[in-house]
């Protein structure tokens, strides 16, 4: 089974909403791509603050049928996802509960009312679409897709890293992207962790927030990009500015369409997965909440 990062998936759906619309008229938008972070949309999948990648998984036990159909063709390609690690797939929770903060949902109504808008848009779109993509591509291609995003938001690790005074992720952070542009085709294949043992570096702003101590404030429910807290909406924002796509996309059709892309080869390695946990839930909304809170935390604990 691939690692499951319904929290990553969210934020791209916008994007692809737009970019479908776009495509009618001529392609006359204006300059300044205007880039979504691929941190920690819902159905996270990005990111990083792309990163994507979170595994969402039930405090009950989710039943297991197998591996899904990707993993019959598991290439020798590894993925450097960030946001999770194949190694977590044991691991019924994906982030670290010692000494968890309560956090708070003053806006549950409208949280729940926005997570059902979200769960339609993906049943009605974003499924669909991934699993033709899912059925179209080889699994090698989109784990090498999904690695040359990871390796496109180096900027916005390393500068969480420095924030933070860890000089052990920067020097990781720098070694795997030097490595992995230069050896492994831009970023494509994960050069430095397979040959040389260098693990990858989930970071980004909100985590850096976090390390200071500035607390998560509310939990918040966002429009196509799924769950979130205040700190990490704070966080996201800044990271944007940070993201290649913002500064070098040729157009703002284009940056839709690369985060169309990077959503849609997020969301083919997790269907199987998330239609386990809508099955399995209780209720899917507490569940989502209650484990993207957990990771989060895991993550800043880290």
């Amino acid at each position: 089974m691939h690692k499951i990062e319904f929290i990553k998936i969210g934020r791209g759906t916008l994007l692809i909403v737009l970019f479908l619309l776009f495509l009618l008229p001529p392609l006359s938008w204006a300059e300044n791509p205007e880039y979504t972070e691929p941190m920690m949309p819902w159905w996270d999948v990005d990111s990083s603050a792309k990163s994507a990648e979170v595994t969402i998984k039930l405090e009950k036990s989710i039943p297991r049928n197998g591996d899904s159909s990707d993993n019959a063709d598991q290439g020798t390609l590894s993925s450097s996802k960030d946001s999770v690690t194949y190694e977590d797939l044991d691991d019924p929770f994906a982030g670290d509960s010692k000494d968890l903060p309560i956090l708070s949902d003053p806006f549950e109504g409208y949280n729940r009312w926005m997570f059902d808008v979200n769960e339609t848009i993906y049943s009605n779109m974003m499924e669909p679409v991934a699993r033709a993509y899912r059925d179209t591509v080889h699994e090698n291609i989109r784990i090498g897709i999904r690695n040359l995003f990871s390796n496109a938001m180096a900027p916005v690790k390393i500068f969480s890293s420095l924030l933070q005074l860890d000089f052990e992720k920067t020097g990781r952070i720098i070694a795997r992207t030097l490595i992995n542009t230069t050896f492994g085709f831009g970023g494509m294949v994960d050069v430095a962790g397979e040959e040389y043992e260098i693990d990858s570096v989930n970071e980004d702003l909100g985590q850096a927030l976090g390390a200071f101590g500035v607390p998560t404030g509310p939990y918040v429910v966002l429009p196509f990009f799924g769950p979130s807290t205040a700190r990490d909406i704070v966080g996201r924002a800044a990271g944007t500015f940070m993201s290649p796509t913002f500064y070098f996309g040729p157009s703002t059709g284009v940056s839709m369409g690369i985060t169309a892309e990077e959503t849609v080869n997020d969301v083919s390695f997790i269907i199987d997965d998330k239609k386990q946990l809508e099955d399995s839930a209780l209720d899917e909304y507490e569940s989502v909440r209650d484990f993207y809170h957990q990771y989060r935390h895991g993550l800043v604990k880290k």
